[in-house]
């Protein structure tokens, strides 16, 4: 199955006054631990609570390998190995560093070449037929397509914004309070489920 993918750009993002491309994937959701386990279950002679000893079994060994400062190596899978970082001030000399001040930030993972190439062999991406970014508009525009609704409503909210305007969450949120702000809109409602009426 082919992974659908969209192409963004972000402007100036090097401050050479250029845009950068980037490809944004949708990835699929993640399979679920019984989907998992059914499925080793049908290709070998594990049974599903085998595999699940197995999977804590090898978390534990995981958690104990990490937390020693060692690599953790997963045969035909690749390496993990922590990432660390320093939280101290900048000008504090190297002789007064103190342990406390080291941070774990994240676990790193480095596949295989033979995972890699597994892997790369049988990846196909196809461009979606849709978009994860909001759409762009004027702040005339955008009214414009209020008025238009709200001449058959009585009442909107974040919800039914982000459907007729074709907005993201987060830009469907900012608008709301800038229009609120504005006086356009008048929030009424439970604080955990607001209402917008149109005052423009």
């Amino acid at each position: 199955m082919s992974i659908k993918y969209e192409i963004h750009g972000i402007k100036n993002a090097k401050g050479d006054g250029k845009e950068q491309k980037y490809v944004h994937l949708f990835a699929h959701e993640a399979q679920s631990d019984h989907a998992l386990e059914d499925d080793i279950q049908a290709n070998c002679s594990l049974t599903k609570a085998d595999v699940r000893a197995a999977f804590s079994a090898l978390r534990d060994h995981m958690v104990r390998a990490l937390a020693s400062g060692s690599r953790f190596h997963l045969p035909g899978v690749g390496y993990f190995s922590l990432s660390v970082g320093l939280d101290a001030p900048d000008d504090l000399p190297d002789d007064k560093m103190r342990a406390d001040y080291i941070r774990l930030r994240n676990i790193r993972f480095r596949p295989e070449r033979s995972l890699l190439s597994e892997v790369v062999s049988g990846v196909s991406f196809e461009r979606a037929g849709f978009s994860s970014r909001s759409r762009q508009y004027t702040e005339e525009q955008l009214l414009s397509l209020l008025r238009h609704y709200f001449a058959t409503h009585t009442c909107l909210t974040r919800r039914i914004l982000q459907r007729v305007a074709g907005l993201r969450e987060s830009a469907a949120k900012k608008w709301l309070q800038h229009l609120t702000a504005t006086g356009v809109l008048q929030k009424d409602g439970a604080s955990n489920a607001p209402v917008y009426l149109w005052r423009g």
